[in-house]
């Protein structure tokens, strides 16, 4: 049986393998029950989510596809198919990007934009939750507290 403990200190520093396990493990829990959570109460799965937050976080609520794959940290294919999927529920619409004909641009419709709000609620629940319980743990504890009390970066 595999155990998570603690982060072993290697040559005075912090094993960055036993780091890496930890935080592995911590966002399946994460996906888990967020993607659980999201699906029954939204119908939307976490990466679309991350997309549709993307888009809501615009003044203009557009992206091209290129800067939403960027934006959540996936592929074309995947974002495309995504995509598909939230404008098939009318949360977004594809367009030719003006200017363009070779970009295609994503904009949040107000439907989606009141879905990711409600979302974005139950997101932040199912990670308070999560990181709760981890918090707890021994094996992911000290990543927990690492996570929650350094100042958070924004994403771009």
């Amino acid at each position: 049986m595999e155990t998570w403990g603690p982060a072993q200190r290697a040559a005075g520093g912090v094993d960055e393998i036993a780091l890496w396990r930890q935080l592995s493990r911590l966002m399946e829990q994460v996906n888990s029950t967020a993607g659980k959570r999201l699906t029954r109460g939204h119908g939307v799965s976490v990466s679309e989510l991350m997309l549709l937050l993307s888009l809501a976080e615009r003044r203009d609520g557009t992206l091209r596809i290129s800067d939403l794959v960027k934006a959540v940290g996936s592929n074309q294919p995947s974002v495309s198919r995504a995509v598909a999927r939230l404008e098939d529920a009318g949360w977004v619409e594809r367009r030719s990007a003006v200017g363009d004909g070779r970009g295609v641009d994503v904009e949040i419709t107000e439907e989606g934009r009141r879905l990711a709000g409600a979302a974005r609620q139950t997101l932040r629940g199912a990670l308070a939750e999560v990181l709760d319980a981890a918090a707890l743990n021994d094996a992911t504890a000290s990543l927990v507290a690492r996570l929650r009390y350094v100042p958070v970066l924004p994403v771009e």
